[in-house]
């Protein structure tokens, strides 16, 4: 109940007094959800999106829904062939994710959270079974890509920053900078 009050709360205030109450959570705050938030994205909920933004040469962002599968705070996302997405990594290594949640328990208030991280284009095909074989230990899905002709690549997502919203409520972002644990 003390969710929904805060939705109605926020439903009258206007677009500039509410990013004047935004502040980021404090310490404690973060430290008491980053459980939760890893678990969050590291679960392959079908009610949660989730896309990949790289970058074109000239700086203009490029989105594709993907899977990802997360181990610690490293992402793993399986890409084929020569899609555009890794030219864009091969140019710029600096890459995004965002997780977003489609269906949220009603009183809830919208998950996502937001990585940014430094990709790692893996080509070597014994690294990419192995990641394969983590994958379905961990979730039941291998390599359930059909065509064999498809050169598998591992796109290895390294963390520098996970800003996390709705797992505190609104106006409190989580800001994740060490992922030593």
């Amino acid at each position: 109940m003390v969710e929904l009050a805060f939705r109605d709360q926020y439903r009258r205030m206007t677009r500039k007094e509410i990013l004047a109450q935004e502040r980021e959570a404090s310490p404690e705050e973060a430290e008491r959800v980053r459980d939760e938030i890893k678990a969050w994205i590291q679960h392959m909920a079908p009610h949660t999106a989730k896309f990949l933004f790289t970058l074109r040469k000239d700086g203009r962002p490029h989105c594709r829904p993907v899977s990802a599968f997360v181990e610690g705070w490293t992402v793993g996302t399986i890409s084929q062939g020569e899609h555009l997405k890794n030219q864009h990594i091969r140019n710029n290594p600096v890459v995004g994710y965002l997780w977003v949640e489609l269906c949220p328990e009603p009183g809830r208030w919208l998950r996502s959270v937001w990585m940014q991280g430094v990709c790692q284009i893996i080509d070597d095909p014994e690294e990419v079974q192995a990641f394969f074989k983590r994958r379905e230990a961990a979730t039941g899905v291998g390599d359930n890509h059909p065509n064999e002709d498809w050169v598998r690549l591992l796109l290895r997502t390294t963390p520098q920053l996970v800003r996390a919203e709705g797992f505190l409520g609104p106006n409190k972002p989580v800001l994740i900078r060490d992922f030593s644990r």
